[in-house]
């Protein structure tokens, strides 16, 4: 893994008048992990999406795509796109539910293993990405995190 490179190590350092701006830094931060991340899932032919949708699939099977997406902030048609992409690789697959009104999404073997193989690749960038904290200031970060995405304005 190459994280302090694209971090800008040897690189000039971020102008100095944005760094007061968390908007610009948050995103700043998204591009690196999500670059990193977006790299070391590609040998496993998964995206950061298409992980979030195996995960959220693997902890409820059976929800169909109106959960996932409402679970995941999506638009549903993305969820139809990012769900057709999983069923063709053989990842995911569609069942009717009783009601036969709506399609219910279940990992196949294979998507569980390749979920399991993804986990190992996002905690190792995790890692890296997260290495110049402690631990008690990466807990700190995920729960600020968590309160901006859950409670922010315009939610």
């Amino acid at each position: 893994m190459t994280v302090s490179r694209e971090i800008g190590v040897g690189d000039p350092p971020l102008f100095e008048g944005l760094q007061q701006w968390h908007g610009f830094l948050l995103r700043k931060a998204a591009q690196v992990v999500t670059g990193s991340v977006e790299r070391d899932l590609s040998p496993l032919q998964v995206t950061m999406r298409q992980f979030g949708v195996l995960s959220v699939v693997a902890a409820e099977p059976g929800l169909n795509q109106r959960a996932v997406g409402s679970k995941l902030r999506i638009n549903r048609m993305t969820v139809v796109t990012l769900v057709d992409k999983l069923e063709g690789t053989g990842l995911m697959e569609r069942r009717r539910c009783p009601d036969r009104r709506s399609l219910a999404l279940h990992l196949t073997e294979r998507g569980g293993i390749r979920l399991r193989e993804a986990q190992e690749v996002l905690a190792e960038v995790h890692r890296e990405f997260l290495s110049p904290l402690s631990a008690e200031e990466r807990d700190a970060l995920r729960e600020i995190l968590v309160r901006l995405v859950m409670c922010g304005p315009g939610l």
